[in-house]
């Protein structure tokens, strides 16, 4: 896979929050070329934020804390992928 990020892999769970009409969506994916895992969270993939880790329980780790923060400021988990 290819995204508009330039990374080439696999995501590994993508959660997507909704807020008044707004969308945000958080993933993890696995980089096919290093086997670094990437945290992205985007409204507009062209505008990625992204924080790339060496070890997956880190990615997986920043993925909840990113949601925790989200679900406080009152976004809802409206969709998970696996």
């Amino acid at each position: 896979m290819h995204s508009e990020t330039g990374m080439k892999g696999q995501t590994i769970v993508r959660w997507e929050f909704t807020r008044d009409g707004e969308h945000v969506t958080c993933q993890v994916k696995q980089d096919a070329r290093t086997g670094a895992f990437a945290v992205l969270m985007y409204s507009d993939l062209q505008r990625a934020s992204m924080e790339v880790f060496q070890l997956a329980a880190a990615a997986f780790r920043r993925l909840a804390i990113i949601a925790a923060e989200l679900r406080a400021s009152g976004w809802k988990l409206d969709a998970t992928t696996a």
